[in-house]
């Protein structure tokens, strides 16, 4: 209790007597007020803080017993003294029992009355020390059961967000366990997006909807960005005078009185819990600052173990949907099947109202879509979507798309520049922000882009497009597996077909050669003489060629290596042309650069591809020409390692665009004799030998094959 001067009441009708005892009192460093009237002191006392009351017993008006009665009312503990110049045992006896602290005769002995004074005031004091003990205990207990009711709010929410591992359901538990433990209306919990450095809102209470879907803060703005940035927790009592803050929350919240806690795993920010709007409409105090930092601690622990979860049911997800997948492989007839197939798989993950599939022609360097799904915003059709069947491809055909200045593997960009070409172009719906491109390879080189999105709602996540691009690329590849082994099976029946009319037809070929052979030795004049003859033994000769290109194709020997020097095979391969080139005025040179140019490899195949590319290079120059052979380490394209690479350059007719994407396929030929097999044995035997193929060519200006081997290692 703090210290101040006591005061005391004295009242008397007698002055002579208030004061002497005045007087008394005074030297003794107390404040003394004096009364003649008793009703006037009692009116007085209501007023002030009294700590002691003499007064005299027989009074006008108001007696001394009155004037105890009335003290005793105002303030019970305040200790009164009758004093009396009549006294009598009834008289004692009755102001005792009223409550009186002791009854004095008059005349005053001075030093008696001085002490019962003194005793007087320290039972006043002690009272009120024990009335501020008593109000301190209350207050005390008041905050003991409020941290009680804290510390059990605090336990019952820990129970309550372990228990489920659904993280939306956590986060809104989380929220409306926050509120409840800080007496709040309005809050919201947000989770930050490490690759973006982004918070959006997750959970929250007091909201509007369209704010939450909306609200999209970078790290570092506003209050919630800036506690994710410092990992700080933050109490603010008034954001509108606030120098860093001012207003920068009044839309979402409308509040003073802010509290922001981060959301904190091994010193790592994964997101901010934001309350406001206290119900009292108070401000918010440190202490719950304290019980909400507290509180986001348990909070974090179980946002990520509900993450991990997700993660790993995610995981599972992606091995359940490829599972699926592969088990259903085997019944996909067409590509129709094949991508509703991975729509209606992934849309179990996440939003698809669109999907368009384009292939990539390198050769034209175009975009051309070859199937659409779910489109309904442009009206093309009576449906309402796009019917590619009834649009001309070349209206829908995208060129402004460039496949080599783009890093595939950074699904963002790609997405971008995809999003930017649709919107582009009107026939296209305008993707919204769920929207991915995803590109499918073929041997390295991209074949098509999946182009799939949704016409509202959040951007897709990463693990989204991990899984999407997981599916697609994986689903794609055993899909292509699918189609070569089919391929393969057909070749190999196809193959055995081929080999047993190849059989066949030797015989009657060797019997009209052996039969022309016998003319010519009985007859050689009229053979001589007669083109018909000729033509009959050229033609047998073709269609013996014919007939061994073909069982060279379906029967091919086995890729025995050796360890070969490639110039050497090239030499040869020169040599055994040599007269095709003097024949057909083409000029020719071979240069080598430095390097070892030891492989290992099956020659005769090798020598094999050579010729192969050879003479169709002097098939190109009908007219003469020159024809150069370059030796020289280059890295190609779609790898990441540098080959050995011979290339072969005419400078012949060329080939147009629209036939240099299919010049490898089996059977595919410009010419009127050929049987489209050569360009396909050449793919086949440098893919036997870990190397790739590659091809340039202009119409009217040559062209270049590349043959890439691997380089000993």
């Amino acid at each position: 209790m703090s210290k101040h001067t006591e005061h005391i009441v004295i009242i008397d009708d007698e002055q002579r007597m208030c004061e002497s005892l005045s007087a008394l009192l005074s030297s003794d460093s107390y404040q003394v007020t004096t009364f003649q009237d008793s009703s006037e002191a009692l009116e007085k006392m209501v007023q002030k803080r009294i700590d002691l009351v003499i007064t005299d017993i027989k009074m006008p008006k108001v007696s001394g017993l009155e004037v105890l009665e009335a003290v005793k009312k105002i303030d019970d503990g305040i200790p009164v003294i009758l004093m009396t110049g009549y006294a009598s045992m009834e008289s004692a006896v009755e102001a005792i029992s009223h409550g009186a602290y002791d009854y004095l005769m008059k005349p005053v002995e001075f030093a008696r009355f001085e002490l019962v004074v003194k005793r007087a005031l320290e039972k006043r004091r002690d009272e009120l020390d024990r009335l501020q003990l008593l109000e301190e205990l209350k207050i005390s207990n008041l905050i003991l059961n409020r941290r009680i009711g804290e510390l059990n709010a605090l336990y019952e929410a820990g129970k309550s967000i372990g228990s489920t591992a659904n993280l939306k359901e956590l986060l809104k538990q989380i929220i409306t366990l926050a509120a409840h433990v800080t007496d709040a209306q309005v809050g919201s919990i947000m989770l930050l997006d490490e690759d973006d450095q982004i918070l959006t809102i997750e959970a929250a209470i007091g909201l509007e909807k369209k704010i939450m879907e909306e609200t999209r803060l970078a790290v570092g703005e506003s209050i919630a960005g800036h506690v994710a940035q410092t990992g700080e927790p933050l109490v603010i009592d008034d954001v509108e005078s606030h120098k860093q803050f001012e207003r920068n929350n009044q839309e979402r919240y409308g509040a003073a009185s802010l509290l922001c806690i981060p959301l904190m795993i091994k010193n790592k920010v994964i997101g901010v819990i934001n309350i406001a709007n206290k119900i009292d409409g108070g401000s918010f105090t440190e202490n719950e600052l304290r019980l909400l930092s507290t509180f986001a601690s348990q909070a974090a622990i179980a946002v990520d173990d509900a993450n991990q979860f997700e993660r790993n049911l995610r995981r599972l997800t992606e091995f359940e949907i490829l599972h699926d997948v592969n088990s259903r492989m085997s019944n996909i007839e067409t590509m129709n099947d094949f991508r509703q197939m991975l729509v209606n798989k992934l849309s179990s993950v996440f939003p698809i109202d669109f999907t368009i599939w384009f292939d990539w022609n390198s050769s034209r360097e175009i975009l051309t879509p070859h199937g659409v799904s779910g489109i309904n915003e442009i009206p093309l059709t009576e449906s309402g979507g796009i019917d590619i069947h009834k649009v001309p491809r070349e209206e829908l055909a995208i060129t402004d798309f460039s496949a080599s200045e783009l890093d595939l593997s950074d699904i963002a960009q790609l997405s971008k520049v995809m999003a930017d070409c649709l919107s582009a172009n009107q026939l296209y719906p305008t993707p919204q922000r769920p929207f991915m491109a995803i590109p499918i390879l073929r041997r390295g080189e991209l074949a098509h882009i999946f182009c799939i999105g949704a016409h509202s709602g959040r951007p897709y996540s990463n693990d989204d497009i991990s899984l999407a691009r997981l599916v697609i690329s994986q689903t794609a590849l055993m899909m292509e597996r699918e189609k070569s082994l089919l391929n393969a099976t057909r070749v190999m029946t196809m193959g055995n077909m081929i080999s047993e009319i190849s059989h066949d037809l030797r015989k009657p070929l060797t019997s009209i050669k052996g039969g022309l052979q016998v003319i010519r030795n009985r007859w050689p004049d009229v053979m001589e003489q007669s083109d018909f003859f000729k033509n009959v033994e050229d033609e047998v000769h073709r269609m013996n060629e014919l007939v061994r290109e073909l069982v060279d194709f379906s029967n091919p020997n086995k890729y025995q290596t050796e360890k070969s020097d490639l110039r050497h095979v090239v030499t040869r391969a020169l040599e055994l042309v040599a007269p095709d080139l003097k024949k057909s005025k083409i000029e020719y040179s071979v240069e080598f650069e430095d390097a070892d140019w030891e492989i290992f490899a099956n020659k005769n195949q090798v020598l094999e591809a050579l010729l192969n590319l050879i003479l169709n290079a002097v098939d190109a120059m009908p007219e003469g020409g020159k024809l150069s052979v370059t030796g020289l380490v280059e890295r190609p394209d779609h790898k990441k390692v540098d080959y050995l690479a011979v290339k072969i350059t005419d400078t012949g007719c060329g080939i147009s665009k629209e036939q240099i994407s299919r010049i490898f396929d089996r059977y595919f030929t410009t010419k009127e004799t050929g049987t489209g097999l050569g360009l396909a044995v050449v793919e086949r035997i440098i893919s036997a030998h870990d190397g790739t193929l590659a091809v340039k060519s202009e119409e009217n200006n040559g062209t270049t094959f590349t043959l890439f081997f691997p380089m000993k290692r």
